[in-house]
């Protein structure tokens, strides 16, 4: 057994879809608004039986990896190192000429983490660091956990260390862990040196990086800050990840809310405490994707920020990043076949935006520790987002004053203009209203036009195109689906349908696949019975085998079609919707060749066709009229 089999045989499909969109149970399977195109009702739907998927809207599907890889754009290498952790399968030893780039670098990340961890533990070099961490509260078994170490006053003792474990220098300066000697020389050394390291990882618990702090008995010694992190590689993007997302996701999908605080410290002391839901944004703002990755797990946003000045200027910060991305852009085409992407405002995130204020002169850290009573009431207290912004823009303005009235209007106007809620934002423009004594329509003509996230987006009103499939398309799935799940009618089938018959290139393809498999494979495993089996792995297995690949998607398609749609069928139930359907179809095709014979026929007299010609087409016409003469009797 391969390891991707072995992976594929631990995992349950439903369980990894399920940390990436909400799932509804719908008989024997499962379904959701699909993450991968713009729907109002769900067409995605999950196979527990067969450990596949399939989107009825926008056709992708396939199994846990191709899943994985679509969401999270990744290689099937990258996949599999990713699902293998979930499933707890120890893949090959490494070797650096058999992974890929991404691998190396991941591989190179996770030496550093077990090098920094150790040294902070064992070297007498990073004892100021231990006190400084004991005096922090944290205690060994937290720092284990979350896995912190010390980078020592060394110049090159980790480049030498992965550089003895096979990786060479590009890799090493790649993951971030070396920087190049200025002045062009080929000499690189160490990018972290005498400080404490926070790995961070990204939503699937891979290590990608590090926040790395000065000591603060070392502050200002050299040209770097409080704070230096991992450089922007192709496995380190600051603007996708946040701190311990991997870890509070189950908590924050259970409890429906997150808490978003600024530092890795108020991270970790929250999860010491017992707080799960708890994550960091490293004292920047939240990016779209960001909010994009949050999405996934809740709407409702809790921001739980120092008291101070720095905290609440984050705060607006993150708030105006999320307005931005609180945008769905879709992607279709327009009338002429070409491809983009809208703004559809009836998909906005429409989040749940809270603001929790620490008591004065407090961060989420030393709150929890001192004060926790005061961390739940603050957390308990929190402040819808423009509530926060109204009471901290008008407490210093005077407004019964003209210009504290003008300047309340100038301040809050252009943050009610981005609520993409219209109930929402007509309760705030009225509240202002009421505040400054003005009639709201005065500050609706002088409300601004809400930004865009970005200003190279198409506008919102244009169109868009949807492919509807024929009637005849989909009953030409639905009479293969019945067949894959009830196959001891498939005798019938090829005596009664061609593959012309059925309308569509996919499903004449599977259906020619499948009259192959059947001559080819499955009178050789007659059962003695004359009852053909047809086994789900041995055919999608006989599908890539001889070429016919790009069938097995369809294939998939067919046998969740079949068990969503005649899964409580009988086999009588079964035999009549097969005959029904088959009959339809092929009534169907008879007409439309018909109807082309009768157009050929009319350009031959035009064209005054020789008599052998005429009787040839006329000869073929009255026997298709034959032909639907029986079907109709």
């Amino acid at each position: 057994m391969t390891g991707a089999e072995e992976v594929k045989n631990k995992l349950d499909i439903v369980e990894v879809i399920r940390e990436y969109i909400t799932l509804k149970p719908s008989g024997r399977n499962f379904q959701a608004l699909c993450p991968f195109h713009n729907e109002k009702s769900p067409s995605f739907v999950i196979s527990p039986d067969k450990q596949i998927w399939h989107c009825f809207g926008c056709g992708k599907g396939g199994d846990v990896f191709t899943f994985v890889m679509e969401k999270e754009g990744l290689t099937f290498s990258e996949t599999l190192r990713l699902l293998a952790l979930k499933a707890g399968v120890s893949l090959p030893e490494y070797s650096p000429e058999l992974v890929g780039q991404k691998n190396r670098l991941l591989d190179a990340i996770e030496i550093a983490v077990t090098y920094y961890q150790h040294v902070l533990l064992e070297s007498p070099q990073a004892e100021d660091a231990r006190q400084y961490l004991a005096g922090r509260g944290l205690t060994e078994q937290v720092i284990d956990d979350w896995q912190i170490g010390y980078s020592p006053e060394s110049w090159d003792d980790l480049i030498n260390l992965l550089k003895s474990k096979g990786f060479n220098e590009k890799d090493i300066f790649e993951a971030g862990l070396s920087v190049q000697k200025a002045g062009g020389t080929s000499r690189y050394f160490n990018r972290f040196r005498g400080r404490i390291m926070f790995p961070i990882a990204d939503i699937n618990a891979n290590v990608v990086g590090f926040t790395a702090r000065v000591l603060p008995n070392k502050a200002g010694t050299d040209n770097m800050g409080k704070y230096v992190n991992s450089p922007q590689s192709k496995i380190f993007d600051k603007s996708k990840l946040l701190f311990a997302l991997n870890r509070a996701k189950n908590s924050i999908r259970e409890q429906d809310y997150v808490i978003i605080v600024e530092g890795q410290m108020d991270a970790i002391t929250a999860h010491q405490f017992g707080f799960k839901n708890v994550i960091a944004s490293s004292g920047t703002a939240l990016t779209a994707d960001q909010v994009r990755l949050l999405e996934r797990f809740t709407d409702n946003l809790l921001f739980a920020l120092d008291a101070d000045a720095a905290g609440q200027l984050a705060t607006d910060r993150a708030s105006q990043n999320i307005v931005a991305g609180d945008i769905k852009i879709v992607e279709a085409r327009d009338r002429f076949g070409r491809l983009n992407h809208y703004i559809d405002p009836t998909k906005s995130f429409k989040k749940n935006i809270k603001v929790a204020l620490m008591p004065q002169g407090k961060d989420p850290d030393e709150c929890i520790r001192r004060d926790r009573s005061g961390w739940i009431r603050a957390l308990g207290e929190a402040k819808p987002l423009m509530q926060y912004y109204f009471d901290k823009i008008l407490e210093p303005l005077n407004l019964d004053s003209a210009d504290g009235k003008r300047q309340a209007a100038k301040s809050l106007l252009p943050l009610v203009s981005r609520l993409p809620n219209p109930v929402e934002k007509d309760f705030y423009v009225k509240r202002l209203a009421s505040l400054i004594d003005i009639d709201p329509k005065f500050l609706y003509e002088a409300m601004p036009a809400p930004e865009r996230s970005n200003p190279n987006e198409a506008p919102k009103d244009l169109p868009t195109a949807t492919y509807v499939a024929k009637r005849e398309e989909i009953l030409s799935e639905h009479l293969l689906a019945l067949i894959c799940k009830f196959p001891l009618f498939i005798n019938y089938l090829f005596d009664q349908v061609l593959p012309e018959h059925l309308v569509g290139e996919p499903s004449q393809a599977i259906y020619k696949s499948l009259i192959l498999y059947y001559n080819q494979i499955a009178v050789n495993q007659d059962s003695g019975l004359g009852i053909f089996v047809l086994n789900y792995n041995d055919f999608k297995d006989w599908l890539l085998k001889n070429d016919f690949s790009s069938a097995t998607k369809e294939f998939d398609k067919l046998i969740i079609i079949g068990e969503r749609d005649f899964g409580e069928h009988s086999q009588a139930e079964a035999d009549l919707e097969i005959k029904r359907i088959a009959k339809t179809l092929k009534r169907s095709y008879l007409n439309f060749r018909l109807k082309e014979l009768t157009k050929l026929i009319a350009e031959l007299e035009s064209q005054k066709a020789g008599k052998t010609e005429m009787d040839e087409i006329m000869g073929e016409f009255n026997n298709l009229t034959q032909e639907i003469r029986k079907i109709l009797d």
